[in-house]
């Protein structure tokens, strides 16, 4: 518990109280701890740093680019079994010297592909493996290095699930068959022995299954030794264990290390080990929520918002997590026997069974502990579930590393064949109507969908948006029924993003409305931001926006090379305002993204406004989240521009705020600093042209 431990009543990760992450960020997600994966590898590096030793980090345990990048800059090396793995090694800052490529299953294109890449080794399971990298390396004229993995048939008393080094498991070969092959290469020219290789199992309590299976290896060596073969390396592969249980004790790696550096240091062999579970499965996390409590027959359940699509060990190995609470519970605190279980449809959906633990209640949060390993990487969407997000802490600083997926991500990749899309569309056969318009620069198409039209309004935003393969626009804008008012305003950014609001996107809105027939001049109408008042006057539009959130003013935000001072304010959608004059480029291509990613303003993000005060106006421009670039304008860019200038600067009602599409104005009353209300923008709303979409051209 040194990287998780109570203080002050809280669970803490690091120097970060995990309560706040819930918060910001939502449960269920996955958790890790920078200090405490860094921690593991030097242990290990420790116990055998009388050898020549490569750690190599088990990818499969985890493969999440950032607690990767963290093994990797402290000169991990990595294991890998597949093609998919090697590419995200490599993403991850892994050196191509430092990769070792295992798997009993490898395909062409893999072998091809590692070897192209120069890969320290390949651990080969069959001959015809060796047979076909042979072929390849030679076709790229290249030479491979592998090392021949020997099923040592020892039993390392594990779960039958993770145990790898018995003649009935499909891993390895029987040292007859390995000494057959070993002398073959004597003579291939392009396939070169450099190693044994060995791995008996996860998850193994102690050094002696280790030991017995080294027993038949150092026969091998010795046999090689005669028939002057030369190998460079031994792998013993990975496997060591950790005390998931409190109470429970931790593999040896020291007594291990003392017992095999004889056999090592006497043949000036270099080892290598394969370690996962170790270095990562006490470094994580999994934070979830207790939905309900539900007392049926002798039993009480726990349901939490995570499920076995997010933890599948507890179901697949029958594996013990400890599970604590986020409030710590007082010394000596009534306990009770509980099952805690997920949302998922299946009766193997737990993740302890009759667990006496501290009373909780429906709301409180709870951490299932030592997931880091075997977690994140084995999850799935099963029920329709999105992915968890994945946060990583070092010390008080924390990041989101991987998003969490959203609905359409669950049908990323699918298509309805055109044969049969007139039955899953409402459209059946139909054109879907749209108009394209912009409000000084910020281009929208608008499409009404009252009758409900859009099955998928992320994926349609980012074809439609799309400037070379589609119309182009800023985002699409969709007119939906209201029990509120006239309408629901959707927005939805370039990339699928949904945003809150858009101020331009209003007032295009609202003129698309009222050209309609949908309204009179004034009106009504909402936005999940809340409802806006509008007034068309021809091409002029007016709308009054919801009062905005008090503003935080001198935020110093820490970036990779600098510090940059703003001021934070919420106009339907959050904005950082910072003073530059004049505005540069640089800012907007290099600080701006940082800014709209810093962990400050996680999980939304945030827009970045660089303001340049004039004589009588404001000069903005603005980054805009979910375009991810420069917008001609921004509607509620401008009001937050006009507000914080007046706060900072004294700057009165009402306000011309010019962009590179043109020009805003922007009323407000002044309550006291930092706070303001009847806030309104005005400008133009133009229509560029109408067309239509035909149902098989782009799936709506």
């Amino acid at each position: 518990m040194k990287y998780f431990y109570y203080h002050q009543g809280e669970l803490f990760c690091e120097k970060m109280r995990i309560k706040r992450l819930a918060k910001e960020v939502g449960t269920p997600f996955y958790l890790y701890s920078a200090g405490a994966v860094r921690e593991n590898y030097q242990r290990i590096n420790a116990a055998f740093a009388s050898l020549e030793t490569l750690i190599c980090y088990s990818f499969k345990a985890n493969a999440n680019l950032a607690l990767c990048s963290l093994l990797a800059r402290e000169g991990a090396g990595t294991d890998i079994v597949s093609g998919g793995e090697l590419y995200q090694a490599r993403k991850a800052g892994f050196p191509p010297e430092k990769i070792v490529f295992a798997g009993v299953g490898k395909k062409e294109e893999e072998i091809e592909l590692a070897l192209r890449e120069n890969i320290l080794m390949f651990n080969v399971e069959s001959e015809g493996e060796i047979e076909l990298i042979g072929a390849i390396a030679q076709k790229l004229s290249k030479v491979a290095r592998v090392a021949l993995r020997i099923n040592p048939d020892i039993d390392p008393e594990t779960h039958k699930y993770v145990t790898t080094g018995k003649k009935e498991n499909k891993f390895g070969l029987a040292p007859p068959v390995a000494r057959k092959i070993y002398q073959k290469l004597k003579k291939n020219r392009w396939v070169k022995p450099w190693g044994i290789h060995l791995h008996i199992g996860s998850q193994i309590a102690t050094p002696d299954p280790y030991l017995r299976a080294l027993q038949p290896i150092e026969t091998l060596l010795k046999w090689l030794e005669k028939q002057e073969i030369k190998v460079k390396y031994l792998n013993i592969g990975g496997g060591f264990g950790i005390n998931y249980q409190p109470g429970q004790s931790s593999f040896d790696l020291d007594d291990l290390a003392d017992k095999i550096t004889p056999l090592i240091s006497s043949r000036k062999l270099k080892l290598i080990l394969e370690p996962g579970r170790y270095l990562v499965a006490k470094s994580g996390a999994l934070i979830t929520r207790l939905l309900y409590k539900k007392r049926q027959s002798s039993k009480t359940f726990l349901i939490v918002d995570a499920g076995m699509n997010d933890l599948i060990r507890p179901s697949l190995y029958q594996s013990y997590h400890e599970i604590l609470k986020l409030d710590e519970p007082p010394a000596n605190s009534p306990r009770e026997k509980v099952d805690v279980v997920g949302p998922i449809c299946e009766s193997g959906d737990f993740f302890a069974q009759e667990r006496h633990l501290p009373l909780a209640k429906e709301g409180e949060y709870l951490s299932i502990m030592d997931t880091g390993a075997y977690g994140y990487s084995m999850s799935s969407s099963y029920n329709g579930r999105p992915k968890p997000p994945e946060i990583l802490v070092k010390e008080s600083q924390w990041w989101i590393v991987r998003e969490r997926e959203t609905y359409s991500d669950l049908t990323k990749g699918e298509h309805i064949p055109l044969e049969l899309s007139f039955t899953h569309s409402r459209l059946a056969g139909k054109p879907l109507y749209f108009t394209k318009m912009e409000g000084i620069g910020n281009d929208f198409i608008v499409i009404d969908n009252r009758p409900g039209f859009i099955l998928e309004p992320n994926k349609l935003a980012r074809r439609l948006c799309c400037r070379k393969k589609g119309i182009g626009a800023d985002g699409i804008l969709l007119l939906e029924k209201s029990k509120k008012a006239k309408f629901l305003m959707r927005t939805f950014n370039s990339d699928g993003s949904e945003a809150e609001m858009c101020g331009n996107g209003a007032r295009c809105a609202a003129r698309y409305a009222w050209m309609e027939g949908l309204t009179n001049k004034k009106f009504t109408f909402e936005t999940p931001s809340g409802n806006i008042l509008a007034e068309v006057n021809n091409h002029e539009v007016r709308i009054k926006m919801k009062d905005p959130d008090p503003v935080e003013l001198n935020l110093k935000i820490t970036l990779k090379r600098c510090t940059r001072k703003g001021h934070f304010i919420n106009t339907g959608v959050p904005h950082l305002i910072i003073f530059e004059s004049p505005v540069n480029d640089s800012s907007l291509k290099e600080i701006a993204p940082q800014i709209r990613y810093h962990p400050r303003f996680q999980p939304q993000g945030t827009n970045v406004d660089f303001v340049q005060i004039e004589k009588e106006s404001l000069r903005i421009r603005t980054y805009e989240r979910g375009v991810e670039a420069e917008t001609l304008g921004c509607g509620t860019g401008a009001v937050a521009s006009a507000l914080i200038s007046a706060a900072i600067y004294g700057i009165s009602s009402p306000v011309k705020v010019k962009m590179k599409g043109g020009e805003l104005t922007v009323w407000f009353e002044k309550i006291k600093r930092g706070l303001y209300q009847k806030v309104y923008l005005g400008g133009d709303a133009n229509v560029v042209y109408r067309g239509k979409i035909i149902e098989g051209d782009i799936d709506v």
